[in-house]
């Protein structure tokens, strides 16, 4: 008889740019599949990998900074690992900035679920002069820490057999105590909450309701009105001794046991030098200095569009000048020929217009991507997006606008709320195209000069 085939349900979590989108394509390979969650604009990556007996369901959780309710993508994490259950979470981590990544692993550990912590990128610490003690680390948290270089697939299947070690045993990780005074009130009210059903952890809904988390207070008011009141005069007290909201002290909490962590397990071995990258970071989104550097990119990066577009559509017309002569040489000067040339002479109009400004506009905005600019834009405007009623990652949707406003649209899914989402869009297409800019750079720009050219891209605006 065969042996019955066991399955897990297993999520992977961590702040965005972490690696678990690479560690996700190494587990799954192709057995994989990409939508969005049923009736949201979030992208949802689900694959499945047959491991040791278990076929593993592996979810990629978007890349968040919390399990609060101020994005669509923190309110899909928390409920799927509080309704759905998985069997382990395996948290990524950057370890070289492991101090704003347990923030969130702290955020984790308060939902009681079986945890492995997945330390990637190791491999640079020694580059940044760091070492981390990673039993120490592992015995603070209470679950297993297994350093991993996901570029490479190292430790990614210890990080499974830790997992399934844990499901096996029945692990779970035991809550990491805050500050006394917000102890004292959260065991007040898990004694209080203990009497309701609730689908998420006690105790991480005593400390929702701390934080004021407008969810939690809707589920808790319905369920018992008498606990919510009591949470707001717990919350009122802590305002009291610390001087500011209770929201700001549990956050301060949880950042002073990550920054406790950090002192007790990694050690400087060597002076930080800012590498060139850092430095040009540094520099382009300085508070003053970022501004003129940005308006130059942006100046340089159209100027050298239509220069080179310019040129490029002067040769391919010096290159294609002759061709009609040469065509009424092999097929004569009939209707026939002159309807034949006139379709071929149109294609090379289209050509000679379109492709010398598309093809740098997109070459430059793929440097610009690659470079990671396009996340310093969207935080130097952030100030003027908030003033239209965005975020100022609005503006990435804008900038790609330049280039199609289709993708530039889908792109909104990265705004905050449905409101923020329809008002970009909105604005997005009222931005030049590429299309539109074969007109503007291609026509006017040619023909009555880079200032026009530039006036008609403000002009939108």
């Amino acid at each position: 008889m065969k042996n019955e085939v066991k399955k897990l349900n297993v999520v992977l979590a961590g702040q965005a740019n972490v690696g678990k989108s690479v560690i996700f394509n190494y587990l799954t390979g192709l057995h994989q599949h990409i939508g969005n969650w049923p009736g949201k604009t979030v992208e949802k990556a689900e694959g499945i990998l047959g491991y040791k007996g278990y076929f593993i369901d592996l979810l990629d959780l978007p890349g968040i900074y919390s399990l609060s309710t101020y994005s669509i993508e923190e309110i899909i994490s928390r409920e799927y690992i509080a309704f759905q259950k998985p069997d382990f979470i395996i948290n990524v981590v950057d370890a070289t900035h492991l101090e704003r990544n347990l923030i969130f692993t702290l955020q984790l550990l308060e939902m009681e679920r079986s945890m492995v912590l997945a330390l990637n990128m190791v491999d640079l610490l020694k580059e940044k002069g760091l070492e981390i003690d990673f039993k120490k680390l592992q015995e603070i948290l209470g679950i297993p820490v297994v350093p991993v270089i996901a570029i490479q697939g190292k430790g990614l299947t210890k990080v499974l057999d830790k997992g399934i070690e844990l499901v096996e045993k029945n692990i779970k990780p035991k809550p990491l105590k805050y500050g006394k005074e917000l102890e004292e009130r959260v065991e007040i009210l898990i004694s209080d909450l203990n009497k309701l059903d609730l689908p998420y952890p006690k105790r991480w809904v005593a400390l929702k309701l701390l934080e004021k988390d407008k969810e939690i207070e809707e589920l808790v008011k319905n369920k018992k009105p008498e606990i919510l009141e009591k949470a707001r005069e717990l919350s009122l007290e802590l305002e009291k001794i610390h001087g500011e909201d209770s929201s700001i002290v549990v956050a301060h909490e949880r950042c002073s046991l990550a920054s406790q962590i950090l002192n007790e397990t990694i050690k400087i071995t060597k002076p930080k030098k800012l590498s060139l990258n850092e430095r040009l970071d540094n520099l382009t989104s300085h508070k003053i200095w970022g501004y003129p550097i940005m308006f130059a990119i942006l100046a340089l990066m159209f100027v050298s569009v239509f220069k080179f577009g310019n040129l490029l559509s002067s040769l391919l017309e010096n290159l294609t000048s002759n061709w009609q002569k040469i065509w009424e040489v092999f097929f004569g000067t009939s209707i026939w020929s002159s309807l034949g040339w006139t379709i071929i002479e149109s294609t090379l109009a289209l050509i000679s217009l379109a492709l010398p400004y598309i093809i740098p506009f997109y070459l430059f905005l793929f440097f610009l991507e690659d470079w990671g600019y396009l996340a310093r834009i969207a935080f130097l405007t952030d100030n003027l997006m908030h003033k239209i009623g965005i975020h100022g990652k609005g503006c990435i949707p804008f900038f790609l606008g330049f280039g199609c406003n289709v993708p530039a649209c889908l792109s909104c899914r990265i705004m905050e709320t449905e409101r923020e989402r329809f008002l970009t869009a909105f604005l997005v297409t009222f931005v030049p195209c590429s299309a539109t800019s074969v007109v503007i750079m291609g026509l006017v720009g040619k023909f009555l000069g880079i200032g026009w050219a530039l006036l008609l891209y403000l002009f939108p605006f």
